[in-house]
């Protein structure tokens, strides 16, 4: 990569993690099973018009529930939590 290029890039990523909208994915167990296999899948749905507004936020809410409910919401929690550096 030439120097400029580096360049462009470094200030391009610098910029967006410097953005006040900037949100970090996930960290945590599982992350895959929440982003792409649930929201990705009903989001996609949605914007096809298979679901309405309200179906989709109920499949994600049902769905993330099971997730979490089968890998542990404290361990999630406790994931969660150390990915943000916080402790107990």
């Amino acid at each position: 990569m030439s120097p400029d290029a580096a360049n462009n890039y470094l200030s391009a990523i610098s910029l967006s993690l410097n953005s006040p909208n900037m949100v970090l994915d996930l960290r945590i167990p599982h992350n895959q099973q929440y982003q792409l296999d649930v929201l990705d899948a009903v989001i996609t749905d949605f914007l096809t018009g298979k679901l309405t507004k309200e179906q989709a936020m109920q499949q994600i809410e049902q769905k993330w529930e099971q997730i979490t409910n089968k890998v542990g919401r404290e361990s999630q929690r406790a994931a969660y939590r150390a990915s943000l550096g916080l402790t107990q």
